[in-house]
């Protein structure tokens, strides 16, 4: 894509997002995107066809880069708990996640409160994890319990670190009866 395109797509979806922060989706116009991207109305309508079309990119590229984080590196019980005991390093596709929430805390901590993104997430979190295990009902846990996770690191204002919420995760993980050190 042209980068004066891709420019100018990110600067209405960033708008948007910054709109979201401050008043409810239904009372954003797109006179208010427009003038908080800083472009003329036409141009908004050569991207996008409308403010649902334009909620449904964003939420598509902001999941489609959670998918790519949860994809690399695959994970291995065997590898991880190595790293963990000998260097006490996370999951790296877990610190891939938490890395990835970081870079888009902003469009998390509204979109976690739209009526249809939370399902969106959990879908794609269950498929991700899916690969990794047939196990559906272990799937379902699991995405539950990292929704979760991420919901509570977001409405704490992402206290920790990246890091430090991959390691208690990873901890969780490879040791399921013990207290994480940190409690």
């Amino acid at each position: 894509m042209n980068p004066r395109v891709q420019k100018t797509r990110s600067s209405i979806m960033n708008a948007f997002l910054n709109l979201m922060t401050e008043k409810k989706y239904e009372s954003i116009t797109i006179r208010d995107i427009v003038q908080r991207a800083g472009i003329n109305r036409s141009t908004f309508y050569l991207h996008f066809l409308d403010k649902e079309d334009l909620m449904e990119h964003n939420s598509t590229y902001v999941l489609g880069k959670l998918r790519e984080a949860m994809q690399y590196p695959a994970f291995n019980f065997e590898k991880a708990l190595m790293e963990y005991n000998e260097r006490q390093q996370p999951i790296s596709s877990l610190l891939t996640i938490f890395l990835h929430i970081e870079e888009y805390f902003k469009f998390y901590s509204v979109m976690l409160n739209e009526k249809q993104f939370p399902k969106q997430l959990d879908e794609m979190i269950k498929e991700e994890l899916y690969k990794f295990s047939i196990n559906e009902i272990r799937c379902a846990y699991n995405a539950g319990g990292l929704i979760g996770l991420i919901r509570y690191w977001i409405s704490s204002e992402m206290r920790e670190s990246p890091e430090h919420m991959a390691k208690w995760v990873t901890h969780v993980l490879l040791f399921p009866h013990e207290n994480h050190p940190d409690e």
